[in-house]
C-alpha cells in the first residue's frame, strides 16, 4: 500500500533527525501528541548542545509579533553553529505578514511552530501553499494500526506482559488510539495484571472509561439486540450525566452503519469496504456489524431507524432519559 503524503512527511522529519540535520522551517502539529512531542524534543536536543537553558534558544508560548519574530531569527548563535526559536500554539492569521521572514531565514536559525491539537491549515489559502513550499508540514495524526498495535504489543512486552493482536486493538479503542493515553494505560494494566497474558477481563477492569466508549458500548449492544446489556450501560451513561440528544444521535448513527452493513451483505461485499464505507476505524468493529446484519431484515433495520428519528423529535419537544428508555423498549419490541 502506498504511503499517505502525511507518512512521507513524517518519515522526511525521521531522516531529518537520524541524519542530526534540521532544516530551517518546521510545522508540527496534529492529534498524536506523544509523536509530536518526541519529534520537537529530538529537535532541542541536536540543535542545543547546553540544553533548554541555552542562550540559543528563544521560546515563546504564543505567537510573537513580526517584529519580535524577525529579531529572533536574525539573532547569530552565541558559541554554536545554530540557533533554535520555538513558537508553541501557533497561529497563522497573520501569515501574510510572516512570509517575508521566512522567506529570507538565515542559515544559523532553526524556526519550529508548534500547532495545539485544534491548531488546522487551511490548504486552499495561496499563503498556506507557500508555506508548504518553504518548511517541512507534518500533520500527526492517528497512528495506522499496522503500527499502532505492534508499538502496543512492544510496550508490553517490556514490561513483561503478553497481549494479544485483537486485545492490543481493543485497548486502542478505548483509550482512542492516542499514544499518550495508551502508555498510561499500558503502565497501569501491566502493573496490576497478575497473569503474564493480559486479557479483555484485565483491560475492563483497569482501563478508565470514556463516555465515548459507553456510549459505543450502548450502541453495539443495541445493534447486537443485547437489550440487557443496553440498558446497564444506558444507566451508566445516565449517571455520567451524558446528554439524551448526543446519545440518541449515536444510536441512531449506529443503526444507520447496520442498515449499510446488511446491505453489504446482500451484495457480497465485506468488512474492509465497510470500513471504508462508513469510516470505521477498528475490524472488530466492522466484524461485529456485518455479525449483528445478519440476525436482522433490511425492513426492521429501517424500522429502528424510524424509531429512532421519532425519538429525536420527541427529544426536541423537550424529552429525556424516558424517551431513550421509551426508545429502548420499541426497539426490543421490533
Amino acid at each position: 500500500m502506498a504511503k499517505s503524503s502525511e507518512n512521507i512527511k513524517y518519515d522526511a522529519l525521521r531522516a531529518d533527525i537520524a541524519a542530526a540535520a534540521p532544516r530551517r522551517l518546521y510545522v508540527l502539529y496534529g492529534e498524536e501528541r506523544y509523536l509530536l512531542e518526541r519529534c520537537a524534543a529530538d529537535l532541542r536536543k541536536i540543535l542545543l548542545s547546553d540544553g533548554e537553558s541555552s542562550f540559543n534558544y528563544s521560546k515563546y508560548e504564543q505567537m510573537p509579533s513580526v517584529e519580535e519574530l524577525r529579531e529572533a531569527v536574525e539573532t547569530f548563535p552565541f558559541f554554536a553553529e545554530r540557533t533554535l526559536v520555538e513558537v508553541s500554539d501557533c497561529n497563522f492569521t497573520g501569515l501574510d505578514e510572516l512570509l517575508p521572514i521566512l522567506r529570507d531565514l538565515p542559515e544559523h536559525v532553526c524556526l519550529l511552530f508548534v500547532g495545539n491539537a485544534n491548531f488546522t491549515l487551511d490548504k486552499r489559502l495561496n499563503a498556506v501553499k507557500e508555506l508548504a513550499k518553504l518548511a517541512l508540514v507534518v500533520n500527526f495524526e492517528l497512528q495506522e494500526q499496522s503500527k499502532l498495535l505492534p508499538w502496543i504489543r512492544r510496550h508490553f512486552k517490556d514490561a513483561g506482559r503478553q497481549i494479544s493482536p485483537a486485545d492490543a486493538e481493543y485497548l486502542a479503542f478505548l483509550t482512542g488510539g492516542l499514544m499518550a493515553n495508551l502508555l498510561s494505560e499500558i503502565e497501569k494494566v501491566a502493573a496490576h495484571t497478575t497473569s503474564d497474558t493480559v486479557t479483555r477481563a484485565d483491560i475492563d477492569a483497569l482501563v478508565t472509561t470514556t463516555p465515548e466508549v459507553e456510549l459505543y458500548k450502548f450502541t453495539d449492544a443495541v445493534a447486537a439486540r443485547d437489550f440487557r446489556a443496553a440498558a446497564s450501560v444506558l444507566a451508566t451513561l445516565f449517571a455520567m450525566r451524558e446528554a439524551p440528544h448526543r446519545i440518541s444521535y449515536s444510536l441512531t448513527a449506529k443503526l444507520r452503519q447496520l442498515l449499510l452493513a446488511r446491505l453489504y451483505l446482500d451484495e457480497g461485499r465485506g468488512a474492509a469496504e465497510l470500513m471504508k464505507t462508513a469510516g470505521i476505524r477498528y475490524d472488530w468493529q466492522a466484524r461485529n456489524l456485518l455479525s449483528a446484519a445478519r440476525k436482522i431484515s433490511i425492513a426492521k433495520c429501517k424500522a429502528a431507524i424510524a424509531l429512532c428519528c421519532d425519538a429525536a423529535f420527541a427529544l426536541n419537544d423537550g424529552g429525556g432519559e424516558d424517551t431513550l428508555i421509551d426508545l429502548l423498549l420499541r426497539l426490543a419490541a421490533l
